[in-house]
């Protein structure tokens, strides 16, 4: 990131002594615009770093660590840092388009609700930002249903039918680096890390990801990547109570079908990094 210091005050007044106001360093202004840095500085090594812990974040920028926790604080609560399994991260409000194309979910959305008419379970639209997953949006099967993955939540990407056709395709140093920190079980049906590289190459061979109880108990998942230009863009997947377990193939079957058509349905120039970072 090039200099962030501003070189003149909101009114135009030239900054002298790194000061950021006529008050001097000492003065209001000044300890204004020292915090402003200091909250830039812990933002930008998030999101340069992808995933690094508080205490990381302490030893590498020398700030002690209730600084560090109270500047977090404000990111996060500010949409800016998630935390998950004791890791920082960017979220995904600092992936978003400028743009003035239409939004992913504006194609995806008439995909969600179909699925949902056919299937009776709830279909979601997620994608990988670092290594997490983002649901974008939802279609619920009824008003009662309220899974934990929803509208801008986000998750791991080590568990659930939702996020692993995410990680499948994910570049391998994303992988490497999931599974080098420490995963959390959600269930008892969470995998360990032994069992996820081969099951990820079980998803890019099948095409789909079948969870059961991975997140929730009593919950069954079932996911397909979404492909734009040779990559992953996304994901779809349908998720509903384990009594919801027939006729898997048909659903299966149906999600990839929608993969298919929202895929047919976006620009040729669609931007693949506007949602998922390709470049981690």
């Amino acid at each position: 990131m090039s200099d962030i210091r501003p070189k003149a005050d909101p009114n135009g007044r030239p900054i002298s002594g790194g000061a950021a106001s006529s008050g001097g360093a000492g003065g209001t202004g000044g300890a204004a615009y020292k915090s402003l840095h200091r909250g830039l500085e812990i933002l930008q090594l998030i999101q340069g770093r992808g995933r690094l812990k508080i205490s990381e974040v302490s030893s590498e920028l020398g700030m002690p660590l209730s600084t560090v926790y109270r500047y977090v604080t404000v990111l996060r609560d500010a949409g800016f840092a998630i935390e998950i399994d004791g890791y920082l991260m960017p979220s995904s409000r600092l992936a978003e388009s400028d743009d003035a194309s239409p939004h992913l979910v504006r194609y995806a959305a008439p995909v969600l609700r179909r699925l949902r008419e056919l299937t009776g379970m709830t279909a979601i639209l997620a994608v990988r930002v670092h290594i997490t997953a983002v649901c974008l949006e939802v279609s619920y099967a009824h008003p009662q249903h309220r899974i934990p993955f929803g509208r801008g939540k986000v998750r791991s990407l080590y568990a659930g039918a939702t996020a692993l056709p995410l990680l499948a395709y994910a570049p391998k140093k994303v992988v490497r680096e999931l599974l080098s920190g420490g995963l959390r079980a959600y269930t008892t049906a969470t995998m360990s890390p032994e069992m996820i590289e081969p099951y990820l190459r079980q998803v890019r061979a099948e095409g789909h990801a079948v969870s059961y109880g991975q997140i929730t108990p009593g919950m069954v998942g079932i996911g397909v990547p979404v492909f734009a230009g040779g990559r992953v863009l996304c994901s779809l997947s349908l998720v509903g109570d384990e009594r919801q377990t027939g006729a898997l193939d048909e659903r299966v079957a149906l999600l990839k079908q929608g993969a298919a058509e929202l895929a047919a349905k976006l620009p040729s120039n669609v931007d693949l990094e506007v949602w998922s970072d390709q470049s981690a």
